[in-house]
């Protein structure tokens, strides 16, 4: 059956336009779209084109200028009612979105002078982010290579057991010294030439960077024995949806990841629980270039 996600998020946009300014309980949240926590974000961000977190906040800026033109109270109070901890954190926050300060909008003295000086900010600010062009292009097209995919498939992988090193800590950081360790053993057991997957646990916008878990796997035999230091566990197997990437650049994981969340809500395919992979197809050390298939669980 299709999923559609654009649907299923309505109750949560209704909720957040209400509650913007309370506490976020994410379990909560994502229950009002049928959804786990583990998927919600990259699903929201798929679906409305901002994150959660940019959402949320956008709301609290737009209502803050509302309320700074109607009461002229002090922007101190205006930034402790939305949830900001200073003026000066407001003031950040309001130039970064609109490129004007709290103050211009506290100043206004008609509802047509406000209008238009937010309608204007927000414009300039878009162009300020995308290189002065009227029309927002994706922030990482120029530097794609030509070979960069848009195509989706869906692929079952066959149950397997893993030999594994765990590293808590910031994706993508602390992984060489784990991965050499993992290795050395595994050329000495003439298995490193074995399929290499890196399991990810956690959402880094729910999960502190320092804490987030990601295994660094090698599929080995079932009655296959390990050192101290390398943990062996099952992996389940079944549907996800696939797609592979050529990687030039660091910062490409990210979109990668962001597109194929996208054609996952484009397709109306439902996700599963269970966590996120990348396959490593070929990683150069040297150029840090990687051939990589991003891989999410489906139903």
């Amino acid at each position: 059956m299709r999923v559609d996600y654009k649907k299923r998020l309505v109750p949560v946009i209704r909720y957040l336009e209400q509650n913007f300014n309370k506490p976020l309980n994410l379990p909560e949240v994502a229950a009002l779209a049928n959804l786990s926590p583990y998927h919600f974000h990259r699903t929201f961000k798929a679906v409305q084109g901002e994150t959660l977190a940019d959402f949320i906040r956008r709301l609290r800026l737009e209502a803050a200028a509302d309320e700074l033109f109607k009461s002229k109270q002090p922007v101190l109070n205006i930034a402790l009612e939305f949830g900001f901890s200073s003026s000066q954190s407001l003031a950040k926050a309001f130039n970064q979105h609109y490129g004007l300060t709290p103050s211009e909008f506290r100043d206004c003295e008609n509802y047509q002078q406000f209008s238009e000086l937010a309608r204007n900010s927000k414009i300039g600010h878009t162009l300020r982010k995308n290189g002065n062009e009227v029309n927002p292009s994706n922030s990482y097209t120029d530097s794609e290579p030509t070979t960069w995919s848009t195509t989706m498939e869906t692929q079952n992988f066959d149950p397997a057991k893993l030999a594994y090193i765990r590293v808590t800590g910031p994706y993508g950081e602390g992984y060489d010294e784990p991965a050499g360790r993992l290795y050395q053993w595994a050329s000495m057991k003439g298995l490193a030439g074995n399929t290499c997957i890196f399991i990810y646990h956690d959402n880094p916008e729910i999960t502190p960077s320092e804490k987030c878990r990601t295994d660094i796997c090698l599929m080995v035999p079932e009655d296959t024995e390990v050192p101290n230091g390398i943990e062996l566990k099952d992996f389940s197997g079944g549907q996800y949806a696939v797609m592979r990437q050529h990687i030039t650049e660091h910062n490409q994981y990210a979109k990668a990841w962001d597109d194929l969340m996208s054609n996952v809500i484009a397709s109306g395919i439902e996700n599963d629980d269970r966590p996120c992979f990348e396959l490593y197809h070929s990683f150069d050390p040297q150029t840090q270039h990687a051939d990589v298939s991003f891989c999410t669980a489906i139903k």
